[in-house]
């Protein structure tokens, strides 16, 4: 029986698939409990004593739910160069290198092979289109000096072949390219969804501007590297404003990318070249650049870089960009649970954990759905009001549904997220998704030029084939930025508004170069602002916070990992769930050794589940603020208790609950002190730990369980007023390692 149910499900998961598939990606629900050995969950540098007294960046407004980003299509300039009718009136020009390796046939402009490096210029307008096919030996450079090209039949501009190949716009001009084709059979090779498509390495670069609209099929598209450098770039397609297959470098340019169904930014190769360079990376260094994408903002097959002190980067994805033409729905009266078999029954265990209030409800078959190669089948239940908290079962035939002395699995004690409404399942794992997308009115697909004349297709065509009813969401990810491999921020402001993860680095994907990802975040430096309704950032390996600014406004859980280690910068946290959670079941998995932390949140505050006696957590610098306004949870929370060596350390709970927890401290009575006191909101505690005073105002009234680190006869007050300047957080710590007033 045993045996038989493993394969049964091993064999299920491997029919699930994955804009990408969102569930493997996705781990914000957690790990099966086990019973009787039936699921087998996978197992999957700090420095400094002191806090960091560097300036803090200034959190960016990314608003509530409510609020998305993009002007109207109209207001940007996008069809200034748009024209009617037919035209010819073009002008090429001769600049260097090869003459006469240029001609008209018809509506399509050749440029073709030349015996050196060769510059021509174009100017004017054109109804056609333009094939570079020049060779493999020397450079070849197309500047556009003042130039709007129409293509109606075609993908406007294509190159072919080229040792190095430049579409370049020239200073102080202004130059337009529109795709107006119909959306393209992606299945037929001879087709180009490319508005610019390059078979070899590409450069989009210069001193003036290029505006590329693309009303049904795709932007810019090399399959071996692109570049873009010092130009400002305006691009709005369906799919993939940026692709390069195998890499994509924006240097010092500026830059606006819509993708109103599918991915900003994307490679797809991983590994490595013939001259021995890693494929798949994306880098952004300097210039401003704002992506409006329904899918990922950012998908790299490999790493994100960003560096640049100038940089500025701005993501919003799904419904948070005006432009998403279709957005993620939740349904309003009933959850989902996913499974790709139909041979198990479940029931739901609402629980209220302030009270221990719980009640059972059965999930009922309500539809199968494809998602891919997958068949979907869901399972309903409705929204229980008055309970924060859920845990489901899976029964096999012959069990007793609504008890949890006999299951086949069982999930954890879960938040509930009102941003989700479908729990999706495979053979270890779960995770929070969504049934359903609707599609919204006035995105950038479907709109009408100005002057007349009717809008593109619009719709879906990028995303491949998601239509009306059951669309299954779920099978799409809406991340910020996505890494295959590795995410490193060094330096730049960046701002992410995202449905799903805002950063989120993979670790289940096979590699091409032959290596296991890492699954990695690390941020260096920089100033970095995030709301989402899934994880703020999340590494399936893991993150790692040295330096900078990281700002999780809104989320369900704020930072995860399988191992997190702050070892500096400024960290503020809002999160629904837990605020900083590490999956590694051995050793240390989270280590808070430097920096600023402050996280508030409904779930537990810091949560390891490592299992390792008394180093699952490890507080061995910096300041840090935790408060959990949830009595089910606690403000620190260790499988098998935590360590303490430095820094100073303010955690609040509601008293009760898991207060047990809290105090799970190695040789706590040498290095803690706890006292409960009654607080309202905006009361002021303050607690003296050594020769550091910390004075935190409260975001919410609580009974509480005051918890310190750092002083065995620490102070603990309450006041009503204080001569503290209080950061943004509300909160003020005596040696200056306060957040950004």
């Amino acid at each position: 029986m045993k045996e038989k149910l493993i394969a049964l499900l091993i064999t299920a998961s491997l029919l699930l698939t994955g804009c990408q598939s969102n569930i493997s990606n996705n781990t914000d629900g957690g790990n099966f409990t086990e019973d009787a050995g039936i699921f087998d969950p996978s197992d999957t540098d700090g420095s400094s004593d002191n806090p960091d007294t560097s300036e803090p960046g200034e959190a960016a407004d990314l608003g509530g739910d409510d609020k998305s980003f993009g002007d109207d299509i109209d207001s940007t300039g996008a069809y200034d160069g748009y024209f009617e009718g037919e035209s010819k009136e073009i002008t090429v020009e001769w600049i260097s290198g090869t003459k006469n390796a240029y001609k008209l046939e018809g509506d399509t402009l050749y440029f073709t092979e030349v015996t050196e490096d060769t510059v021509y210029a174009l100017s004017g307008t054109f109804t056609g289109n333009i094939v570079t096919d020049t060779g493999d030996d020397f450079k070849f450079d197309l500047e556009l000096h003042g130039f709007s090209l129409i293509s109606n039949t075609v993908n406007p501009i294509t190159v072919l072949s080229g040792s190095e190949v430049s579409v370049k716009a020239k200073k102080d001009t202004n130059n337009y390219i529109y795709d107006m084709r119909e959306a393209i059979d992606e299945t037929d090779d001879s087709l180009y969804s490319g508005s610019i498509h390059s078979e070899v390495d590409l450069e989009i670069s210069g001193k003036g501007s290029l505006t590329v609209v693309s009303e049904n099929n795709n932007g810019i598209h090399s399959k071996d590297d692109l570049q873009v450098k010092n130009l400002t770039l305006f691009t709005a397609c369906i799919d993939n404003a940026l692709k390069g297959n195998d890499s994509v470098e924006i240097t010092e340019a500026n830059t606006t990318l819509i993708a109103s169904a599918g991915d900003g930014i994307k490679t797809s190769s991983s590994d490595i070249s013939s001259k021995g360079n890693q494929r798949g990376i994306i880098s952004v260094s300097g210039g401003t650049h704002t992506i409006y994408a329904a899918c990922d903002g950012i998908d790299a097959s490999y790493d994100v870089i960003i560096d640049g002190d100038t940089t500025v980067l701005n993501i919003y994805t799904d419904k948070y960009s005006s432009y998403s033409t279709e957005v993620t729905a939740t349904a309003s009266d009933e959850y989902y649970i996913r499974f790709s078999s139909k041979s198990y029954k479940y029931s739901v265990k609402f629980i209220d954990s302030a009270d221990g209030k719980y009640e059972w409800v059965n999930a009922e078959y309500h539809s199968q759905a494809s998602g891919g190669r997958s068949v979907y089948y869901y399972y309903a239940f409705p929204k229980l009001e008055g309970y924060d908290k859920l845990q489901f079962f899976v029964y096999t035939s012959d069990m007793t549904s609504q008890q949890e002395s006999e299951y086949a699995a069982a999930s954890d004690e879960m938040a509930l997220n009102t941003s989700y409404d479908t729990i999706a399942l495979t053979n270890t794992s779960y995770s929070w998704t969504n049934y359903s997308t609707t599609v919204r009115e006035g995105g950038f697909g479907g709109f009408g030029r100005p002057g007349g004349g009717p809008g593109g297709m619009g719709g879906m065509g990028g995303m491949g084939g998601m239509d009306g009813g059951n669309t299954d969401k779920g099978n799409y990810s809406t991340k910020g930025i996505k890494a295959a491999n590795e995410i490193v921020i060094n330096s730049g402001n960046i701002s992410i508004k995202s449905y799903d993860d805002a950063i989120h680095a993979n670790k289940d994907t096979e590699l091409e170069n032959g290596n296991a990802p890492l699954g990695n975040v690390t941020v260096n430096g920089g100033n970095v602002t995030v709301y989402t309704n899934d994880d703020g950032l999340h590494a399936d390996g893991t993150l790692n916070i040295k330096r900078g600014t990281v700002t999780v406004t809104n989320s369900y859980e704020g930072i995860e990992g399988s191992i997190v280690n702050i070892a500096g910068g400024f960290v503020t946290v809002s999160s629904k769930d837990d605020g900083v959670n590490a999956t590694s079941t051995s050793g240390t998995s989270i280590e808070i050794s430097g920096g600023t932390v402050y996280i508030s949140c409904t779930g537990d505050g810091i949560d390891s589940n490592s299992r390792a006696s008394y180093s699952g957590i490890v507080f061995s610098g910096g300041n840090t603020v935790v408060i959990s306004n949830s009595g089910g949870n606690s403000a620190i929370d260790s499988e098998q208790g935590y360590s303490y060596t430095g820094g100073s350390v303010i955690a609040l709970m509601p008293r009760g609950g898991m207060s047990n927890e809290a105090v799970h401290c190695k040789d706590f009575s040498s290095v803690g002190a706890y006292d409960q006191i009654s607080l309202n909101s905006g009361d002021l505690l303050e607690v003296v730990i050594d020769k550091t005073t910390a004075t935190v105002k409260m975001p919410f009234s609580m009974t509480a369980l005051v918890i310190v680190l750092g002083d065995k006869d620490a102070k603990i007050t309450s006041k009503s007023s204080s001569s503290a300047i209080l950061d943004s957080n509300g909160v003020s710590w005596s040696n200056g390692a306060s957040m950004q007033i």
